[in-house]
This record gives structure tokens, C-alpha cells and sequence, in this order.
């Protein structure tokens, strides 16, 4: 019969002619098993990403794009039917792009309708296609003719997948903020800011260090502001040993003298 609410174990075990307990029991059974599934499953969404959407998959969108996909990860496991004869993989591809793309369509972030996001893949497909062909980058010219589409078409969707990006982003390597690219530092002509600027830029070089690694580094010269402290001082204070501390010393050291980092520095001394 129908109902209009959730079934209770005992109407399930009266409807598949079984015990309450054995009912529980493929239940839970049933549950690991989905569980395990998309577990297994969920280097589906990080090829999804790499391979359509790698143009959006930087900084914090990329966790949206995570979660997205695996959402509709959820969902193509929750409607597969193995006896249909597709693949898991093809099913969940396709209602991973799904997923990702409505999430992107509706965010107030992007502002892109779906017709437009679906032209975008239409070319990102057809730019790699003509990649394989020519050996070399294809021209617009030739990307606007296997999509099929008129160039103002094309341009007017280029125009709306630009992704977005934060003033306050940091850079990946020096943790520089965009902003300070479009900033006058050195115009002003205040010197009484320098050690501030110094200091700032520090704490963004060593912020971008494994967490142990900057707090090794800090307290070995006395950058968190309590003085230089021993290698035995230090590893009282994580709770480590002398040897794992100098490790760590190492490859901070190792990781300062970076270029990109010792660039970053040295605009300020």
C-alpha cells in the first residue's frame, strides 16, 4: 500500500515477508555497501575536475567543485542499476558534471546561465580534440568552426567563464596578496612602515611553511617575540624529539631559500 510517510521496519518486514531483524540487518548491509561505493568512488570527482573544469579548480572554489562533485557522486550511486549494463564510472562522470555544473550555473558568485556553461564545455571539448589534431594550439578561428557556433557566441561565453578572483587571494608560493600587485609600496616615500611591511612579508613566507616547520623556525630566532630558544626548548614545547625538530629546521631552510620566496623578501629590505 501507499503511504505518505517513511515506512517503519515493521511494514518493510511485513511487505518483503521478513523479520524485523533480518530487515535491520540488510539494511545496514545495504548502507556499508553504499558507503563503500562512494568512498571508492571519489577519485571520480578529482578527474572530473582535472579534466573539465581545471580553469575553475583554484584557491576556495576548488572545495566547492569537491563538494559539488561528490554530491553527485551520491546521486549516481543512488540510482545506479547494474543491470542495465552501463559502467559505475560512466554513470557517476556523468552525473558529476551534472552536479558541477548546476552548482556553478546557480551560484551568485560566476553569474553564468546553464546555455552558456554548456557552450563552454562544448569548446573546452573541441580545444583539446583540435589539440590532438594540429599538434599545436588551435586558433579561435578553428575552435568557432567544429563548435559550430557564431563568433559572438563564442566570445560572449569566454567573456562569461572568466573566474572570478579575490583582491585578498594569496599567491600558492609566496602567500602574496593580489592586491599588493596593484598597490604603491614603494611610492610613498614612508620609511617608518618598512620594518612593518618586513615583518608582514615574513610572517607570509613562513605561513606558507607546514605548520611545524614555521613554528620550528619562529621560536629557533626568536620571531614569535619570546626570544631564540634551544633545539631542546623547542622540542619540549611540540612535544617532540631534539633530532625531528632539527629535521624540520632543515627543511624550512631549505624551502626559504626558494627563489620565488627570497624575491618576495627582498622588496622589502
Amino acid at each position: 500500500m501507499d503511504l505518505t510517510r517513511e515506512p517503519t521496519d515493521g511494514e518493510l518486514a511485513d511487505a518483503v515477508n521478513m523479520s524485523v531483524s533480518q530487515v535491520r540487518r540488510h539494511i545496514e548491509v545495504g548502507q556499508a555497501a553504499r558507503n563503500k561505493l562512494i568512498k571508492h568512488n571519489l577519485r571520480l570527482v578529482l578527474f572530473v575536475i582535472n579534466k573539465y573544469y581545471q580553469e575553475f579548480a583554484s584557491g576556495e572554489k576548488f572545495h566547492d567543485l569537491c563538494q559539488a562533485g561528490a554530491k553527485g557522486l551520491i546521486t549516481a550511486i543512488d540510482r545506479f542499476e547494474p543491470k542495465r549494463g552501463f559502467r559505475l564510472s560512466t554513470y557517476g562522470i556523468f552525473w558529476i558534471r551534472q552536479s558541477i555544473t548546476r552548482s556553478m550555473t546557480s551560484s551568485s558568485l560566476t553569474r553564468i546561465s546553464f546555455g552558456i556553461e554548456s557552450v563552454r564545455q562544448e569548446v573546452q571539448k573541441a580545444k583539446l580534440e583540435l589539440m590532438f589534431e594540429l599538434k599545436r594550439l588551435p586558433t579561435e578561428e578553428e575552435i568557432i568552426a567544429r563548435v559550430g557556433i557564431s563568433p559572438e557566441r563564442y566570445y560572449d561565453v569566454m567573456k562569461a567563464s572568466k573566474s572570478i578572483s579575490s583582491l585578498n587571494a594569496r599567491h600558492a608560493v609566496t602567500q602574496e596578496e593580489l592586491i599588493n600587485g596593484i598597490t604603491d609600496i614603494d611610492g610613498g616615500g614612508d620609511k617608518s612602515r618598512q620594518p612593518t611591511l618586513l615583518r608582514l612579508a615574513l610572517d607570509d613566507v613562513l605561513d606558507s611553511l607546514k605548520p611545524k616547520e614555521s613554528l620550528v623556525i619562529r621560536q629557533r630566532y626568536g620571531l614569535d617575540g619570546k626570544g631564540e630558544r634551544t633545539l631542546g626548548e623547542i622540542a619540549g614545547n611540540l612535544n617532540i624529539s631534539r633530532e625531528m625538530v632539527r629535521k624540520h629546521e632543515l627543511k624550512a631552510l631549505m624551502k626559504l631559500k626558494h627563489p620565488a620566496r627570497l624575491d618576495y623578501i627582498r622588496r622589502y629590505l
